[in-house]
């Protein structure tokens, strides 16, 4: 038995006890066979164990079982206020802006940075030695850069002042502070400049002789002005000052394209995109712009009140209709509406498909309706970002009207407490509008925040200068890439940008309704 592992004897069988064979019953018996072979191996036992327990078996008293368990309660107490401290703690650290605080009676806004444009500037020329303010403020798409033109409101004559942009970068080595970065002149006053909304690096500006100038400002380079300018044909707007500009949305600028394809059957470009300037003549052009190509094309021009023999308005402001494609088709409106206001405070609505001929001359008049408008000069009209066919407009009156498309007459009218300057949407709150403000004396507000709906300010402190001085301001910009930021520059050439946490605004579904 040498080749057996683990054994030393011979294999040892039982016979069975039962002589007869039952196959209803099994027995407790287990026959184990062995056998020896040449090969080695190895002997492997097998038990069956089983257990059938009944519940008379389990005696237990569920009555005397001890409930809580021991030493519950006083765990509970050592336990539960030091997790109730801990919640009070971190209701106090939480962000400002988190939409679950509750404390939203008091909100403050913190003045981020203030900056003296005028500091290291160039000379702005001899001119009537008016001093120089900012005239248009501007964010880029991403937040962080802010573009600020510098020049004279009001001119007695001819402008004979130089104008200039000054540009300024967010440098994460100087702790996200603003820095000036460079700047763009001009030969003539620049009123009114726009960032396009999607891409960063264009810069379109207008100029007080007519001129509507596109930059791409990654050719700028070290502040010198190298880089690619395309600037409209001359005689734009009849070489008078230009008053307001915009950019096409995408769906805009599909219609715009799509008619400059049809009418002139040359192909668009994949970086095309479309501008829209007005001017005091009366007129409001339609530009096919390419930096890449170099093209400066007008694809229409209306002229306001052109066909009616009627001298032409000096136009203020405008602004396009806003649509969205996944608006409800009941909320839906035509994507060709535009509004358009004038310093004698009418607001005329237009319509850039449907507009009539003008005997002898090229443009067109967009006019369809004539709205109750202001009794002086209108400073801005803006449609709702979020309001189907909802626009208001401010006027020098201090006077903020709230309109729909669809009726002549507003459907609000709100007298500012202040004299207003400037406003601008804020972009993801549909009824926030925020106001600038005219002849503020020290330690007010610089600029205020309004709720269109309900006709009251919103309760914001911390939005004046950091020296508590007051003035004028002329301009406003609303940034909301990230963190909600406004820039503001006045009269005296101050620009100041404020971090404001609107996200701790909680609006109501009475706020929202018009």
């Amino acid at each position: 038995m040498a080749h057996l592992s683990g054994y030393d004897s011979e294999a040892v069988g039982f016979n069975s006890i039962t002589q007869k064979k039952n196959t209803d019953t099994h027995s407790s018996t287990q026959t184990t066979e062995y056998s020896e072979t040449t090969v080695d191996s190895q002997t492997h036992t097998s038990r069956d164990y089983g257990c059938n327990v009944s519940s008379q078996d389990l005696k237990i008293d569920v009555e005397a079982t001890e409930y809580p368990p021991p030493g519950l309660n006083e765990f509970l107490r050592r336990v539960v206020p030091a997790v109730m401290e801990q919640l009070d703690q971190t209701a106090v650290d939480s962000l400002y802006d988190s939409s679950d605080s509750e404390e939203e009676d008091f909100l403050c806004a913190k003045l981020f940075q203030e900056i003296s444009v005028k500091e290291n500037a160039p000379s702005l020329g001899a001119g009537d030695h008016q001093p120089a303010s900012i005239l248009s403020v501007s964010w880029s798409s991403a937040g962080n850069s802010v573009a600020v033109s510098l020049g004279q409101s009001q001119h007695e004559n001819w402008c004979e002042h130089d104008g200039l942009i000054r540009i300024y970068t967010a440098r994460r080595i100087e702790g996200d502070k603003f820095i000036h970065s460079m700047d763009i002149t001009e030969k003539n006053c620049i009123t009114v400049l726009k960032y396009h909304p999607a891409v960063a690096a264009l810069l379109a500006y207008g100029t007080t002789s007519g001129e509507v100038v596109l930059c791409n400002l990654r050719n700028v380079t070290a502040g010198v002005e190298h880089g690619m300018q395309l600037t409209s044909p001359s005689g734009t707007h009849s070489s008078n000052r230009v008053t307001a500009l915009q950019w096409a949305d995408a769906t805009l600028t599909n219609t715009f394209l799509l008619m400059q394809v049809m009418n002139t059957g040359k192909r668009r470009g994949a970086a095309d995109q479309v501008l829209i300037s007005a001017g005091c003549d009366g007129t409001v052009n339609v530009w096919q712009v390419n930096v890449n190509l170099q093209v400066f094309q007008n694809i229409l021009c209306f002229k306001i009140n052109g066909a009616r023999k009627m001298a032409a308005p000096e136009i203020s402001c405008f602004d396009f209709i806003k649509n969205y494609p996944l608006r409800p088709s009941e909320q839906k409106h035509p994507e060709d509406i535009f509004v358009v206001g004038t310093t004698s405070g009418q607001l005329y609505l237009c319509n850039s498909k449907k507009y009539q001929s003008i005997v002898d001359s090229a443009m067109v008049d967009p006019v369809y309706e004539v709205l109750e408008g202001h009794s002086t000069c209108v400073l801005d009209v803006a449609f709702s970002l979020q309001k189907a066919g909802i626009f208001v407009s401010i006027s020098m009156d201090s006077e903020l009207r709230v309109y729909d498309v669809q009726q002549s007459a507003p459907l609000k009218v709100l007298c500012m407490e202040d004299a207003i300057t400037s406003m601008c949407w804020v972009p993801n709150n549909p009824c926030l509008l925020v106001v600038g403000l005219a002849n503020v004396e020290k330690t007010r507000q610089l600029i205020k925040i309004y709720n269109v709906s309900s006709g009251k300010a919103v309760n914001m402190e911390g939005l004046h200068g950091g020296n508590r001085e007051g003035g004028t301001v002329t301009s406003v910009a609303v940034s909301q890439s990230g963190a909600c930021r406004i820039a503001a520059g006045d009269a005296d050439s101050t620009l100041r940008i404020w971090d404001v946490p609107l996200r701790r605004l909680k609006l109501t579904s009475e706020a929202l309704e018009f």
